[in-house]
């Protein structure tokens, strides 16, 4: 059973959001090697749908593409992508296209855009754009987008994300996401956490999640969630809980004073109280994986994946992780609303964009965009853009993913309902492992929050240490720890933005 019409009008909500959230988690991770399946009839059809007529010959320019997948990525994947430089490569004879597969992290591209050797095309978070444009990082692509059309097709949002103080834009968006919880129905099934229509008891509240995930490992053996503490990941996802505890308004992790000065605010005691919860999940109810210390944003994926975990914080744009990169079958995988806290229900949202290396030509950008233009990421509706996004959503049916409902960023009404339309007749899952997620965003039942506004990495660093202080320390004084973090946070703030 398919559920849709509450689901579009997600595509209105990402475009009140007026700046993006998330840590420095990569937008995709290789998947592990495997044997290269046949391409389904299907996909393979989508990919011979694309028109073989120049449109320019006389564009000549090379441009390396950081988008493109890892040599272990699905034969189905790998193959969408070549289709998409032989179209490019009929329609734009003269523009050569030199596939480079780049893993974007901030530090890893800084001496890169320095050195003069980042790609031409690259996908950050939503994290970082501003500091690229204000650092001069990023290439400017506003004349190629007013020339292809798309310019006036932005939501005005995603221009504040994307452009300088004069109003030139240098990215554009790929997608957005929630942070929700995904589940391995198959481990809540074994602990008899199952309702009367065959779907999973999940979750609706952070103190649910700890008794249920207690249930779990009492049942199965397995961890109930698996906790990702290592680098910026625990504290990343801790500041999600925090706001569920209160920590918002004149309770927010950080703050600007009246004298605009920034104020750290990590002892408050709705902080506390969600650090105490946090120990909770480890020393009173003995949910978490072992290696939470050590474990990362792909790790968490994985342990989902192969069974070791029952759940796991992850968002809709991740899905692809457990199922089709570690196995886990469709039917056996959900995604449901973050839970609840005592103080409200908030949810993390951000996404992904393209942006572009600064020192970027007006024939490259050009080229560029007529390359996301195939690939189906510009708002436009002629038959290329179509089969782009037919062999986008052919490919990760073929490829095992869950096809879901879309985050759109665009303001053409026609291109998001045909892109909807598309990908409801692609749909390979039960809409009612899904339906929650996406009407708590619509329906306004959860608030959509950004991240902490300045210095959002050091800040996540910090309150990871007293994670992993607490999960490792059973009697470990949180009231400490959390003092201690707030002083050298605040000393962070005193000399980057404060003196």
């Amino acid at each position: 059973m398919k559920k849709w019409s509450k689901a579009m009008a997600l595509l209105l909500v990402m475009c009140l959001l007026i700046a993006g959230c998330g840590t420095e988690k990569q937008a995709e991770q290789p998947a592990e090697p495997t044997e290269a399946p046949q391409l389904s009839e299907e996909l393979q059809g989508e990919l011979d749908a694309f028109s073989s007529e120049v449109i320019d010959a006389d564009l000549t320019c090379t441009i390396t593409l950081g988008n493109w997948p890892p040599d272990t990525a699905a034969a189905s994947e790998l193959a969408l992508f070549e289709g998409y430089k032989a179209t490019m490569a009929k329609q734009y004879p003269n523009v050569t296209l030199v596939p480079d597969y780049y893993s974007y992290s901030l530090s890893n591209y800084v001496p890169m855009a320095k050195g003069g050797t980042a790609p031409s095309i690259f996908q950050p978070p939503f994290t970082d754009p501003q500091l690229l444009i204000s650092q001069h990082l990023v290439g400017d692509v506003t004349d190629a987008l007013a020339a292809c059309g798309a310019l006036d097709k932005f939501s005005p949002s995603y221009v504040e994300m994307l452009a300088d103080q004069n109003g030139r834009i240098y990215g554009l968006p790929r997608d957005g996401y929630v942070l929700g919880m995904h589940i391995n129905i198959e481990l809540f099934r074994e602990a008899g956490l199952m309702t009367e229509e065959g779907l999973p008891k999940y979750p609706t509240t952070l103190q649910e999640l700890a008794e249920y995930g207690q249930i779990i490992r009492e049942k199965t053996g397995k961890a109930g969630l698996v906790f990702p503490a290592s680098e910026t990941y625990g504290g990343w996802l801790f500041t999600n809980i925090a706001w569920n505890f209160g920590c918002v308004g004149e309770n927010a992790l950080e703050y600007q004073d009246a004298d605009g000065r920034w104020v750290c605010n990590f002892t408050s005691p709705q902080a506390i109280a969600a650090m105490e919860y946090i120990r909770d999940l480890k020393w009173k109810y003995d949910i978490l994986n072992a290696d939470a210390t050590t474990t990362d944003w792909a790790g968490a994926h994985s342990a989902l994946g192969t069974g070791e975990a029952a759940m796991n914080f992850a968002a809709d744009d991740s899905v692809d992780q457990p199922t089709a990169n570690k196995g886990l079958p469709l039917e056996d995988f959900a995604l449901i609303p973050f839970p609840a806290g005592p103080e409200g229900r908030y949810a993390l949202a951000g996404g992904t964009c393209y942006m572009f290396s600064p020192d970027i030509t007006p024939e490259q950008a050009t080229a560029l965009m007529a390359y996301l233009k195939i690939l189906g990421k510009l708002p436009f509706l002629d038959e290329d853009i179509i089969a782009g996004m037919r062999a986008d959503y052919a490919a990760k049916k073929d490829r095992g993913a869950p096809v879901l409902p879309a985050i759109s960023a665009w303001n053409d009404e026609e291109y998001n309902n045909t892109k909807q339309a598309i990908i409801q007749e692609y749909c390979n899952v039960d809409m009612r492992l899904y339906n929650d997620f996406f009407d708590s965003v619509s329906e306004g039942t959860i608030t959509l929050k950004a991240e902490e506004p300045v210095f959002a990495q050091q800040l996540y660093r910090e309150l990871t240490a007293v994670i992993q202080r607490v999960i490792t320390r059973e009697g470990a004084d949180i009231t400490k720890a959390m003092t201690q973090a707030q002083e050298s946070f605040q000393e962070y703030l005193d000399d980057e933005i404060n003196s």
